[in-house]
């Protein structure tokens, strides 16, 4: 599981590795979200935002993204049942997932791993080098 940081991201839209991805973003915190969101569509993704567990489930069916980046921290359901529950589905096994949370330490990073996530890294992302992590985590999934 590829670990935050990386090396920083240089890479212009069109040519981006995540250039024309769907990526879903679920992130009850409004500032959180909308960065990743400006970030990833500066990369040229195709981005939507839901505020819970619940909305991405609803969601996830239609949009059929390449990526998810999920709070762990979400409110009724976690991050990490979301997850479960989206890999336990045929149809959404293959979303590659990434978590993004205030939460620190091994225990939560193994949580993370054990629920399917293939990539971890902890909140105020670091703008400089979350594209290069997401690339690296997508290079992970194949």
């Amino acid at each position: 599981m590829p670990a935050h940081p990386g090396p920083p991201a240089s890479t212009a839209a069109h040519s981006s590795p995540l250039h024309g991805q769907r990526v879903l973003v679920v992130d009850d915190d409004a500032p959180s979200a909308k960065l990743v969101a400006v970030l990833l569509e500066a990369e040229g993704c195709e981005v939507r935002v839901v505020r819970s567990a619940e909305e991405a489930l609803a969601t996830v069916g239609s949009f059929a993204p390449r990526l998810a980046i999920v709070d762990l921290l979400l409110p009724l359901m976690s991050g990490l049942l979301l997850a479960q529950r989206l890999k336990a589905n045929p149809e959404t096994a293959g979303v590659a997932l990434v978590a993004v949370t205030a939460f620190n330490g091994r225990a939560s990073e193994r949580m993370a791993r054990d629920a399917g996530f293939a990539g971890y890294t902890r909140k105020p992302i670091d703008p400089g080098s979350f594209v290069a992590f997401l690339i690296d985590c997508l290079r992970g999934v194949g």
